[in-house]
């Protein structure tokens, strides 16, 4: 790796995602890369098909952006705020709300001790602090970034295709190995003569997004999980969530909180219905024309470490969305129908077996 004045660098720190493809199957794989911290990086494919295959890699941000997203990401609260509507009686007002907020004006909390969550709005001139019920995400621009600074996470610097001369590669077929053929899995699943019930539920603030949250439609994904019954052949119950998102623009405490919230409601979960499952769907990435100081692909990066560290000794499985989306070169925030049905099916692989 070269720096901005063409030469070797001698550290490490970038992000890079790399694939191979081949076009004409309509296949992909994701690389792992490993940084050896002196300005060069060994990426490793596993070669899952025979024939011919494209290598793509992809600086997505140089080290020195990383430095300026972990340094806005480690303690940075005022990157993410909402508009919070207060109803009660036929009279609406508005204040600001926030997972942190100045104490300079009298506020509302809704905190939970027993788990340290915590969430926050101005009072409103005159209705309670129970009669919040809409909240609309706000994301303003950060405001301590240099101009130079400003450049690096610019969308024309960010995702750029590594110009190496990559050469394809034939891959030879082979015989004597057992494959995992996530299409049968994906056939069992569907040929299950039961009666299957999906719910889906949004969990609680952080929420963002151009539309407005009723904030009393939702609860977070630890009250959930404690209020699945159990028992009357709901023993073996089937849950799937998928966290992380909506946290990007946070510090990295408030995702890791909320985790072993998780956590701690999955164990509950598991002492009341030991045949219960539970799938863990990690981050994809997203779009590279995303406000790259609130929602970097780098982000999610290290909220999927996450995930992977607060889960690895639990009984649970995970869907590598992440994976799947580097693949598939799938730069979108909600993914197309193909990758969503490929996510399901791995996730049915562990439910119907």
């Amino acid at each position: 790796m070269r720096n901005y004045a063409g030469h070797p660098k001698a550290y490490g720190g970038d992000f890079i995602l790399a694939r191979i493809y081949s076009p004409n199957l309509k296949a992909g794989a994701s690389g792992d890369v490993t940084d050896f911290f002196n300005g060069s990086y060994r990426v490793r494919f596993r070669l899952f098909w025979p024939g011919e295959v494209q290598v793509s890699v992809r600086l997505i941000h140089s080290s020195e952006s990383v430095k300026i997203l972990q340094r806005n990401w480690m303690h940075d609260y005022s990157k993410a705020t909402h508009m919070g509507t207060f109803i009660s009686g036929g009279k609406k007002e508005m204040s600001k709300c926030a997972l942190r907020l100045s104490s300079d004006r009298p506020l509302c909390e809704y905190r939970k001790k027993e788990d340290g969550e915590y969430y926050a709005c101005y009072q409103p001139k005159t209705l309670p602090c129970n009669s919040l019920t809409i909240t609309k995400f706000h994301m303003p621009p950060v405001p301590h970034l240099t101009k130079e600074e400003a450049q690096l996470l610019a969308k024309k610097n960010t995702g750029i295709q590594i110009r190496n001369i990559f050469k394809p590669v034939t891959v030879l077929d082979c015989t004597g190995l057992t494959f995992m053929d996530n299409g049968d899995d994906s056939k069992l699943a569907s040929d299950v003569q039961s009666d299957i019930t999906v719910r889906w539920v949004r969990h609680s603030h952080p929420w963002i997004g151009s539309r407005p949250a009723h904030i009393k439609a939702t609860v977070t994904i630890p009250e959930i999980l404690d209020s699945i019954a159990v028992g009357g052949g709901l023993e073996d119950v089937q849950v799937v969530i998928g966290i992380g998102q909506h946290f990007r623009p946070y510090p990295p405490e408030v995702f890791i909180r909320r985790l072993q919230n998780i956590r701690r409601a999955i164990l509950r979960l598991l002492a009341r219905s030991p045949k219960a499952s539970v799938v863990i769907k990690l981050e994809n990435i997203r779009e590279l024309g995303s406000m790259m100081t609130h929602l970097s692909n780098w982000y999610g990066y290290m909220q999927n470490q996450a995930q992977r560290k607060v889960f690895e000794d639990m009984k649970v499985a995970i869907v590598d969305a992440w994976d799947m989306t580097v693949a598939a070169n799938s730069f979108a925030v909600h993914p197309d129908a193909v990758i969503v049905s490929n996510e399901l099916a791995v996730a049915l692989s562990f439910f119907c077996h």
